[in-house]
C-alpha cells in the first residue's frame, strides 16, 4: 500500500503545480488502471463490467484521462483539479461558467455535510457520509456524495475510496434501487480482488460490424498466447479454453462487455503439451478455434 500511495502522489504532481496530496488519493488517475464492478438492482437484474483508463490527453494545458466506457454517464475526458479538489468532465455545452467547456462532477475536498453548487445551477452535490468501508478486503476511508434529490426521495450517489477511486454508485428512482460495487481493480500496477482482471484488454473502441474470433498468436505457443475478438453489441461474453476431451480447463472472459475489439491472454503454464480449443459465446454468436501448446 505504501508503494501505491507514493505512485498516486507522483501522479498528482503531474496534474498541477499546486499539489493536494490528500484529496488526490480519492481519485487516482493513471493510464492502464482497470476497475471491475458488480451491478445489481431491486428487480433482480445483475451483471459485471469493467472500466479502463485507456489514454490521457492535454487540452488547454490541462491533463485529461479517457475512460472506456466513460464515467458519469458520458464518454468525455475527465480530470482532477488539485487546486480545487474538483473532478471535471470535458463538455461542449452545458458547462460551468467558472470553468469553460467543463462540467464539475464532485468536489472531493468537501467535508461531511458540505454542499457544492454544480455549475451555478440549482443542483447541489452534498458530502453525505464519510468513514471506513471494507473494499476488496481492505479498510478504506471513503467519501459519499449524494446528488439530484429531485423529486424528493430520489437520489444518485458516488462513493470514493482513498487509494481506489470510485468504489460504489447507488441510485434510487421511485421504488427501484440499483448499485454498482467495486469487486476488483488494477491500480498503478497493483492488483486487488479479481485475479482475472488483467487477462483481457480493450484494444479498440470502434464498433465492429460483426462478431469475430481471431486465431491465437503465437501458435504454437509456450506457455502464453493472445486471443483477439470483436464484440458487435454490448452484452454478455464468455471465452473458454477446453482440452481434447471437451473438459473446460479455464474461463478467460465471463462478463458483460461493451462493443469493441478485445484481446485476452492465456497462460498454459499449468497444462501439458497438446491441442486445445477456445470458444467464444454470446447471445448471437458462437465460434470455436484450435491452438497448440508445445513445451
Amino acid at each position: 500500500m505504501r508503494k501505491l500511495i507514493v505512485l498516486i502522489i507522483m501522479l498528482c504532481a503531474m496534474n498541477a503545480s499546486a499539489l493536494d496530496t490528500i484529496t488526490c488519493k480519492y481519485f487516482p488517475l493513471h493510464v492502464g488502471n482497470v476497475y471491475k464492478y458488480y451491478f445489481g438492482n431491486s428487480i433482480g437484474y445483475s451483471y459485471t463490467y469493467k472500466i479502463r483508463i485507456v489514454k490521457d490527453t492535454i487540452i488547454n494545458n490541462k491533463r485529461y484521462f479517457i475512460f472506456s466506457p466513460g464515467l458519469y454517464g458520458t464518454v468525455s475526458p475527465v480530470r482532477f483539479d488539485t487546486l480545487t479538489g474538483n473532478i471535471y468532465s470535458r463538455n461542449s455545452s452545458g458547462y460551468c461558467s467558472y470553468s469553460p467547456y467543463e462540467m464539475m462532477q464532485d468536489s472531493l475536498k468537501s467535508n461531511l455535510y458540505d454542499s457544492a453548487i454544480v455549475c451555478n445551477s440549482v443542483s447541489k452535490h452534498k458530502c453525505s457520509l464519510t468513514g471506513y468501508l471494507n473494499i476488496i478486503g481492505n479498510s478504506v476511508h471513503t467519501k459519499r456524495f449524494r446528488r439530484n434529490e429531485n423529486p424528493p426521495g430520489d437520489y444518485e450517489e458516488y462513493v470514493y475510496g482513498m487509494g481506489f477511486g470510485i468504489v460504489g454508485i447507488n441510485y434510487k428512482i421511485g421504488q427501484e434501487y440499483s448499485s454498482h460495487s467495486l469487486i476488483g481493480c488494477y491500480i498503478n500496477g497493483v492488483l486487488y480482488g479479481d485475479t482475472i482482471l488483467t487477462g483481457i484488454n480493450q484494444i479498440g473502441s470502434e464498433v465492429p460490424s460483426a462478431y469475430s474470433l481471431g486465431q491465437n498468436y503465437p501458435n504454437p505457443f509456450n506457455p502464453r498466447t493472445n486471443i483477439k475478438f470483436n464484440v458487435a453489441r454490448a452484452g454478455d461474453v464468455r471465452l473458454s479454453i477446453f482440452d481434447v476431451t471437451g473438459r473446460e480447463v479455464e474461463v478467460l472472459v465471463n462478463e458483460r462487455l461493451n462493443a469493441g475489439t478485445y484481446e485476452a491472454r492465456f497462460d498454459g503454464s499449468g497444462l501439458t503439451s497438446g491441442v486445445y480449443f477456445y470458444r467464444m459465446q454470446t447471445r448471437d454468436f458462437t465460434e470455436t478455434k484450435r491452438m497448440l501448446l508445445i513445451k
